[in-house]
């Protein structure tokens, strides 16, 4: 039987997973992107935990390794200039095809829940959608005629780094703006604190530590109808539906889906930003476009992904447009 090996790296954790083709996770472990700062640190554990998987794979004929990863350069194998990373220029790919003689494919992070979703999920018979994680960032996987948009290097789908707001507010890639600083679960902290220091609202959070407020605390306020929660939700889902009303003019999906940690706080958030998107869609477009959650668990959804990418490129190798190492 056949098994692939799933590398999803997160601005704040990497899931690394030995899954089947119909989608089976057989072993996943996580890292803290934090405990390995240096390339060469990183890339000796990352091999390490590769090769533990390969020794319990027993009978299973390991056929290659996805990875998804913010700034992934699909031309040279490398992660590049990621914002919310420690490395610049990690050889990637390079190393893990020298270590494990695999053939080993590289796509932007965000592309994997959209690959999942593709693969495994509610978009099987769909051509045109949407995948977008809000995560410690945000990004898109997306979708077009059946074919998932990658862009020369691979780097297509970076939506979290449309500047949303002119000279607002900083982000780690240097400019300021972006809409993943509003919409992320780092956005949610950062309104969160905002409405605090305004004292407008009554809240459980006033009083908390800054540095103990979390998107997940918010939520579950928000939920039990903390004002100043619902508040922070009501904002971020008007931002969010705006964004996506513009990206829906763009690439005229048949569905957007919503993954990632935020995606969990449910209709606290998905009630305020579907308002909001219809109310931003041009009138030529339909404003009964779902826009749902996910339906691959966020534990699974990355590793499931970059797994589904071996399995795909596995297949298309030759008509693929994105770049396989082997």
């Amino acid at each position: 039987m056949k098994a692939a090996i799933g590398i999803d790296i997160g601005g704040t954790n990497i899931q690394v997973g030995l899954t089947l083709e119909l989608g089976e996770v057989l072993h996943q472990t996580s890292l803290r992107v934090v405990h390995y700062q240096q390339n060469q640190i990183f890339l000796n554990v990352l091999t390490d935990v590769v090769q533990e998987f390969t020794a319990l794979s027993n009978d299973l004929e390991i056929i290659g390794i996805g990875i998804g990863s913010p700034g992934a350069n699909i031309l040279s194998g490398t992660i590049q200039n990621a914002s919310n990373l420690p490395w610049d220029n990690l050889p990637i790919v390079g190393h893990l095809k020298t270590e494990t003689a695999l053939p080993v494919y590289l796509t932007n992070d965000a592309n994997l829940f959209a690959i999942a979703e593709k693969v495994f999920g509610q978009a099987k018979e769909m051509q045109d959608f949407i995948s977008l994680t809000l995560g410690t960032g945000v990004g898109a996987g997306i979708y077009t005629s059946g074919e998932l948009l990658t862009g020369r290097d691979g780097l297509a789908g970076e939506v979290g780094h449309l500047v949303y707001n002119r000279g607002g507010r900083p982000c780690k890639c240097g400019r300021n703006g972006c809409l993943e600083r509003y919409v992320s679960a780092s956005g949610v902290v950062e309104t969160t604190r905002q409405l605090i220091r305004e004292a407008r609202l009554e809240s459980e959070l006033i009083g908390i530590p800054e540095s103990y407020i979390t998107a997940e605390a918010v939520a579950e306020a928000a939920k039990n109808d903390d004002l100043l929660a619902i508040r922070v939700f009501e904002v971020t889902g008007q931002i969010l539906g705006e964004s996506l009303a513009d990206l829906t003019a763009t690439f005229n999906p048949e569905t957007i889906f919503i993954s990632g940690g935020l995606a969990n706080a449910n209709e606290v958030l998905f009630a305020p930003l579907r308002s909001s998107f219809e109310k931003s869609l041009l009138a030529i477009y339909p404003t009964e476009i779902p826009v749902l959650k996910s339906s691959i668990p966020d534990r699974n959804a990355g590793v499931l992904g970059a797994s589904a990418l071996v399995w795909e490129q596995s297949k298309i190798a030759t008509e693929s447009t994105l770049t396989a190492y082997d």
